[in-house]
């Protein structure tokens, strides 16, 4: 099926297969997209040895599913994730492993449960309120820079939705200013670790930032612990952390614990959704036809610009997911994930001796010339009921794991979701969204996808638009 679009969008040079590892391992110092070659697109599992680690690039569905879902035990988190990440998130969700992961998993799914889809959405509407006031004495035509704003309106949504009060001013500049040094750095640490630098030295190189972000959210948290654990305290998601209770166990978070988390939840549930919110409205720029098509689709559910869109509303756009999906599976916020084999194994051809790194790549699986058609290019269309052939339709099955898979699988996927269609149907319905002739994004990939200058592009009031 041929591309209904013009041009593909944005993606970096690849590398030539002649570059050799330590080359590539300098050049992944900016960024890790930076470790492959045009060969990792084709292959189903790439193999070499570095300096005694053996590495393992793992692109066939079904083994990746083995190690994901149906052997999991045995394919744990590789230390370095636990490494790169402590100074920041502690033993939160996110890197740890075994029954210390399963009881967190218990407690974390627990209160995303009670801290409900529909109960958070009126902390979501308030930030993209917020957002559309700062963006529409900007809706003149000017270059804005989008990434920005789409981290600052998922940081406030986090924040809402977390401590029932908004972002403020002071903290939005100085606290996202550190996550993007951290990042940025934790990129680097990773690959400085395949060179054997001592651990504690790059550990420190982590730690003002990561300092200052956990003391950050730790003086939150305890404001909320003097009050005590009142009657008609909100029901906001770190309140239903402060309930949860380990069925199995029956403990709940110690106060360390309860930081860890609140962190884990604030990298993940603000730096995950800005990046693809950013590419989503980079794609809309690019393609207005596109845009065009989700606008018709939100002014159907929700004509005027009144209010926000509400909770039933959200879920009569199946084309806004269908593009939601397809920014996720050409700009997956999370480009890697990292296993350790605890035994050895046969994957694919390749015997993985015990310890053993195992990387699987959101970003090449999902647009490897084996398991996509058409692999670079846009199509929402791909993720659309009635639209999707029987072949897509089993490319998505197979082939599409931005959010991973299995029992580590993210439990806020459905918090982005609802999150990205509801800033997104916003900003259709008021403005069209214009590329920026001068600027065209350099996207990097550290420990989410970003671009290093910048996304930008042009807004005009639909009022003013020019039809």
């Amino acid at each position: 099926m041929s591309c209904p679009f013009a041009h593909e969008p944005v993606f970096p040079p690849l590398q030539p297969n002649t570059s050799s590892f330590p080359m590539r391992l300098v050049r992944g110092l900016q960024s890790w997209l930076a470790l492959l070659m045009e060969r990792d697109y084709r292959i189903a599992i790439g193999s070499l040895n570095f300096l005694g680690l053996n590495l393992f690039l793992l692109n066939q569905p079904e083994a990746v599913r083995r190690v994901m879902v149906d052997e999991v035990e045995s394919f744990p988190k590789h230390p370095y994730t636990l490494w790169i990440l402590e100074p920041l998130i502690g033993r939160g969700i996110f890197s740890v492993n075994g029954e210390e992961w399963a009881r967190q998993r218990r407690i974390v799914d627990q209160a995303l449960q009670t801290a409900q889809l529909q109960r958070v959405l009126p902390q979501m509407e308030e930030a993209t309120r917020e957002l559309i006031a700062r963006l529409e004495p900007l809706a003149d035509g000017s270059s804005v820079a989008i990434d920005r704003e789409m981290t600052l309106v998922t940081a406030d949504v986090i924040i809402r939705t977390i401590l029932s009060r908004p972002l403020a001013d002071s903290e939005g500049g100085e606290i996202l200013e550190a996550f993007s040094r951290y990042q940025k750095r934790a990129g680097q640490v990773l690959l400085l670790r395949f060179l054997r630098l001592p651990q504690a030295w790059l550990s420190s190189y982590l730690a003002p930032d990561a300092q200052r972000i956990r003391h950050w959210i730790r003086s939150a948290i305890d404001q909320r612990l003097d009050v005590g654990r009142y009657a008609g305290a909100p029901l906001d998601v770190l309140q239903a952390l402060l309930e949860a209770l380990d069925p199995i166990s029956g403990s709940g978070l110690s106060q360390e614990e309860l930081v860890d988390q609140v962190c884990v939840l604030f990298l993940a549930g603000h730096e995950t959704s800005a990046s693809v919110l950013a590419m989503a409205a980079y794609l809309l720029a690019e393609f207005p036809e596109a845009q065009e098509r989700l606008r018709a689709e939100v002014l159907a559910a929700a004509p005027g610009d009144d209010h926000p869109l509400g909770f039933n509303e959200l879920r009569q756009l199946p084309y806004a997911t269908a593009l939601f999906n397809e920014t996720l599976r050409l700009y997956p916020p999370l480009t890697f994930f990292v296993r350790e084999a605890r035994r050895e194994i046969t994957l694919v051809d390749q015997r993985c001796p015990v310890g053993s790194l195992l990387a699987i790549s959101p970003w090449v699986i999902q647009r490897h010339e084996q398991h996509w058609s058409e692999p670079n290019a846009f199509r929402p269309e791909r993720f659309l009921t009635g639209a999707a052939s029987a072949e897509e339709r089993q490319q998505v099955r197979d082939a599409f794991l931005p959010f991973g898979l299995g029992p580590r699988k993210c439990p806020g996927a459905a918090f982005a979701q609802q999150e990205a269609l509801l800033v997104l149907a916003e900003l259709v319905r008021r403005y069209r969204l214009l590329p920026d002739g001068d600027h065209t994004p350099d996207l990097v990939a550290r420990l989410t996808l970003r671009s290093r200058n910048g996304i930008r592009l042009r807004l005009e009031r639909l009022a003013e638009a020019n039809p």
